[in-house]
């Protein structure tokens, strides 16, 4: 198999808050850690458990102990912040754009359209 068959994606995300980027970096290392060329979910969840997140200072706050996956997922949407005021931060909404390469792209490309 050359490079040339090897699936591939570049993707390219506008208005990331440096906490995105210091996760997305860290699951980089955590794939290369693991021996694997491509960025997993699992990669992402495990950079993002390995921080002090919002989450875990709300987690802490309301001494939730022990939690369900609903109970996480509850928990991860109740601290997501509201509108942004001001005029700091990006002017525009937050986008994510891809591009597939390879002999699996359509099959990925449906995939995350479909997803998301």
């Amino acid at each position: 198999m050359t490079t040339v068959d090897r699936d591939n994606t570049v993707t390219t995300i506008t208005g990331a808050a440096p906490g995105v980027i210091v996760a997305l970096r860290r699951a980089a290392a955590i794939a290369t850690e693991h021996g694997h060329n491509y960025l997993g979910v699992e990669d992402l969840l495990t950079a993002l458990l390995d921080t002090t997140s919002p989450m875990e200072v709300h987690w802490k706050q309301r001494e939730l102990g022990a939690l369900t996956f609903d109970e996480v997922r509850h928990l991860a949407r109740s601290v997501v912040p509201g509108p942004t005021t001001g005029e700091h931060g990006p002017a525009e909404p937050a986008t994510v754009t891809f591009e597939a390469t390879g002999r699996h792209a359509e099959e990925f490309v449906a995939m995350i359209e479909r997803n998301s």
